[in-house]
């Protein structure tokens, strides 16, 4: 938090920008409250990546978001968004599991794994799974993810 000099008088106060601007600066709730709020919005998160609904993915990444895949490859918000184009629907299921949240402050990292099952569009079943981690800040009154990486998990030989 960044401390701004304010003088009265001739008495020098120290006051963090958030509380001059008035705006809410932590998340309000219980730490399971705020858990429970998190893995919501991945849950969101997931149904966005199935249904394409590319206005949360802008709602909900913050204009500083950074994405780094698999391979290493890092996209940005715009490029992340400019995905719509090329994204189809898929009827199937996205399921999390082992899941963590850990709060600091007014950070969030969310690990998870999560089951994507369905039918491609050629008719042929999915089923993978990855793993992945999810930065979030508490800005302007929300939650807002800043960074994310997600890589697949190798199917067992058979």
């Amino acid at each position: 938090m960044r401390l701004l000099p304010v003088i009265f008088g001739s008495t020098l106060l120290l006051t963090s920008t958030a509380h001059l601007l008035g705006q809410a600066s932590s998340p309000k709730g219980s730490s399971q409250e705020i858990r429970d709020e998190l893995i919501g919005i991945e849950r969101a998160i997931g149904r966005a990546n199935l249904e394409c609904d590319f206005k949360y993915f802008d709602h909900i990444e913050a204009d500083d978001f950074v994405f780094t895949d698999a391979s290493g490859n890092l996209a940005s918000k715009k490029e992340d968004l400019a995905g719509e184009k090329d994204c189809h629907k898929f009827a199937g299921s996205y399921d999390l599991d082992q899941t963590e949240v850990r709060l600091y402050g007014n950070t969030a990292v969310v690990t998870s794994r999560v089951t994507i099952t369905g039918t491609s569009r050629d008719g042929k079943p999915v089923n993978h799974r990855s793993r992945f981690t999810d930065v979030f800040v508490w800005r302007d009154g929300r939650w807002q993810i800043v960074a994310g990486h997600s890589s697949r998990i190798a199917e067992a030989a058979k």
